[in-house]
């Protein structure tokens, strides 16, 4: 008595036919994936950028300051700031004065958007005041690594343009951190940024 079932070739087929459609499916799913977290690091970027421009507009003053002390002689408390809690990126840019390590803020830059560090008196409207928190816990880019804020370049004696920056999938800064602001500027590498000024 014959039984009806499949033939080893008509498996065979079956099974190369789904080997090629994965084949050519693997890689666009893979670029969607890629795409996403580009997305992503751009709106966290944005997000984190507008935060700093919130605060600037409510203070007069941007969250770079430790002290009211430090906002009148225009120190910083660091060239940098970071946030997220992932890995410190590399710096690939060719030496551009990245202040990696010890210039970066042991202090994340969501306390101070969320502090009122610089001692900006807490009044009522319409005299500057400090209206905190101004943005919530940020993770790190979606490769693993914080983002960081050229806070030095928000300084009131900069003449450089101040971002936001994501070193991108491959974890190395390739755009220079000090640009003129008369400058055109744009990320290099896979860098993904946010200008703030």
């Amino acid at each position: 008595m014959k039984t009806k079932g499949f033939t080893l070739i008509e498996l065979a087929v079956v099974l190369a036919v789904i080997a090629i459609l994965a084949a050519i499916l693997t890689p666009m799913v893979t670029n969607y994936l890629e795409q996403a977290r580009v997305a992503r690091a751009q709106a966290d970027l944005r997000t984190i950028a507008d935060a700093v421009k919130l605060y600037q507009r409510d203070t007069g003053r941007y969250p770079i300051y430790d002290s009211s002390a430090a906002y009148g002689t225009d120190t910083v408390s660091k060239a940098d700031f970071a946030t997220g809690s992932g890995n410190t990126p590399a710096d690939g840019s060719g030496g551009s004065s990245w202040v990696l390590g010890t210039g970066v803020a042991t202090t994340s830059l969501e306390l101070y958007l969320n502090n009122n560090y610089s001692g900006v008196v807490v009044s009522s409207f319409p005299k500057a005041t400090f209206n905190g928190p101004y943005i919530a816990a940020i993770d790190s880019d979606p490769w693993g690594n914080k983002y960081l804020l050229t806070a030095g370049n928000l300084s009131k004696g900069s003449t450089n343009h101040a971002f936001v920056i994501s070193a991108g999938p491959d974890g190395t800064l390739q755009t220079g951190r000090d640009v003129a602001a008369t400058a055109n500027f744009a990320a290099s590498g896979d860098d993904i940024i946010a200008v703030i000024k």
